[in-house]
């Protein structure tokens, strides 16, 4: 058993050293072929672009059914971008809309429940925007109603014990898993209907949402409750939804059917969710999946195209039509994942792809003067010729994001990030110019991961010859591995006639933001996770050869000074 054991454990340090030697690919961002990754324009100019696409809002009615509102979603969303905007910009603008007038709507009509039917993503929505509300105005009962919708969800949330019987969580029907379905617990996933009892679907736009204000309920009250729940639904998504490229739309617990329906909102749960748990929780590992999750889906073609810009693709989420308002929500998830890791390669990686939605949309989408604070849905254009107010609730998340890449003083010297880390309380990093030595560095960093990745992979199949007759034991199969397709970048176009964004950018090409250099990344360990089990020295070794091959690989890149002698190698 203790060789299994030690097989099962050499391969997950394999896959974790290599998983994290691909961040560091992984982030780098794809110029060659992400169209107008910089802008120039400073706060001033971006606030002013945000504030004049929300203004329309102050007048009109925000209901389901009303133009451009057909739904539930795309309600909660107008309060959770105007909110958002006060939060980014740090003014007070919207507060009647974010307070009153939200607690109003939610009494008129059916409460939490959008018309014909209980869904467990309505009350998830309603609470993430009374809570986004609560995060600027600092108003009580804005956290209290988000508390109150957390608890409607909560009627549909699996428990451990609930998914151990195979009954509860508002079900009349068993939904113990299949023969051959998983291995793994059904604890932590979210029923989508609550009022249709037989019903066995977990979708991710109910545990999703659920998830993530579970994270910030629990960042904002330390409930164990919360935290409890945050956990156990990330972990459903990981073993039930995520597949290593993007998170599927749903799972039917009866049958252990998924579907994928690749679609831009599913995925902005996942982001924002994880962003907030792994900064809330200082999880490393967590930390390391939000890096591989956020290139990886920002890529994927059913959303993404080439040159980097945002669209659906997918014909089950294009056929209805409202769907196009709902990726901001996408967008709006990368700016909270930017913000909860500021001075970092990941939130560099991010900072250029809101970037490329927003000059996308202000070329594209936007209309033209005097008419241009409207936008259209489509942010590869044509652009907007009247208001619809659909468009506007899309662009806003984007303009919004665009506002807090900036500091408040424009510097080109240092950058605030506004909003929470892991003190609540904004954090200043440091800017520098490229120059040859980050890029010399980054190159050498790169052959050195790649060194390290090799060194790692061949330490652990050593060390694993030894238990190669219980590999196969137990509960590892290699079907579970996802290979994702790296994305490639293509060659660099040749030069086109500057586009309207280019012409209006011209004079602030030289104060765009820079790239800082490449941090190495290490690989840290959950010291809470498998604290029961037996110490591993064999990996443990492992692990310690790796900076002797690290400096003997940089030694042979350096190259010896004259008169130098020879480096020490190890035994």
């Amino acid at each position: 058993m203790r060789s299994g054991h030690s097989s099962s454990g050499a391969m997950a340090l394999c896959l974790l050293l290599s998983a994290s030697v691909a961040v560091a690919q992984n982030l780098t961002i794809p110029t060659e072929i992400w169209l107008n990754s910089t802008s120039g324009l400073g706060r001033d100019t971006r606030a002013d672009l945000a504030s004049s696409a929300a203004k329309p809002f102050a007048t009109l009615s925000i209901a389901v059914g009303q133009p451009g509102m057909p739904f539930l979603p795309e309600v909660t969303s107008v309060f959770a971008a105007l909110a958002l905007q006060d939060y980014y910009l740090g003014t007070n603008t919207w507060q009647s809309m974010g307070t009153s007038t939200l607690l109003n709507t939610i009494r008129e009509r059916n409460g939490f429940w959008s018309d014909g039917k209980m869904e467990s993503s309505d009350p998830a929505y309603w609470g993430l925007a009374s809570f986004y509300s609560y995060r600027t105005y600092n108003a009580t009962d804005l956290l209290d109603n988000a508390k109150t919708a957390w608890d409607i969800v909560y009627n549909a949330f699996i428990t451990p014990s609930a998914a151990a019987s195979g009954s509860g969580a508002g079900r009349n029907v068993s939904f113990s898993p299949p023969t051959n379905c998983t291995a793994e617990t059904f604890a932590g996933g979210v029923f989508l209907r609550q009022d249709v009892m037989n019903n066995t679907e977990v979708n991710m736009l109910s545990v999703g949402p659920f998830m993530a204000l579970s994270a910030y309920l629990y960042e904002a009250t330390q409930n164990s409750t919360y935290h409890d729940s945050a956990q156990l639904s990330l972990d459903f998504i990981i073993h039930h939804l995520w597949n290593g490229s993007f998170v599927s739309d749903s799972i039917d617990l009866s049958s252990c059917q998924i579907t994928p329906k690749p679609w831009t909102l599913n995925q902005a749960w996942f982001i924002e969710g994880l962003s907030v748990w792994a900064n809330v929780t200082h999880n490393d590992t967590l930390t390391t999946l939000l890096e591989n999750a956020v290139p990886s889906i920002a890529t994927y073609p059913s959303w993404t195209s080439h040159d980097g810009t945002t669209d659906d693709f997918n014909p089950d989420i294009t056929s209805a039509t409202p769907n196009s308002i709902l990726k901001g929500i996408y967008i709006r998830s990368f700016t909270e994942a930017r913000m909860r890791n500021p001075g970092t390669q990941l939130a560099q990686y991010i900072e250029a792809y809101i970037t490329v939605q927003f000059n996308s949309i202000l070329e594209h989408a936007q209309a033209a003067p005097p008419n241009n604070s409207y936008y259209s849905r489509e942010w590869t254009g044509p652009p907007a010729t009247f208001f619809e107010a659909g468009g506007n609730i899309a662009a806003l998340d984007v303009l919004n994001g665009a506002v807090s890449l900036v500091d408040a003083s424009s510097s080109n010297t240092s950058t605030t990030t506004p909003g929470p880390n892991s003190t609540g309380t904004p954090r200043t990093t440091s800017k520098k110019s490229a120059s040859a030595g980050p890029i010399a560095g980054g190159v050498v960093g790169g052959v050195v991961a790649i060194a390290v990745a090799v060194a790692a992979i061949f330490l652990c199949r050593r060390r694993q010859r030894k238990v190669a007759p219980n590999t196969l034991k137990g509960d590892f199969d290699a079907s579970d591995i996802n290979l994702v397709d790296p994305f490639v970048s293509r060659p660099a176009h040749n030069p086109i006639p500057p586009t309207k964004f280019q012409r209006m950018n011209g004079a602030y090409r030289g104060d765009g933001p820079s790239a800082a250099p490449t941090q190495p990344i290490s690989v840290t360990v959950d010291s809470t996770r498998d604290s029961d089990s037996p110490r591993n020295t064999t990996h443990e070794n492992a692990i310690a050869e790796l900076p002797g091959l690290v400096d003997r690989l940089q030694n042979l890149l350096q190259g010896r000074q004259p008169g130098e002698l020879p480096p020490q190698y190890g035994d």
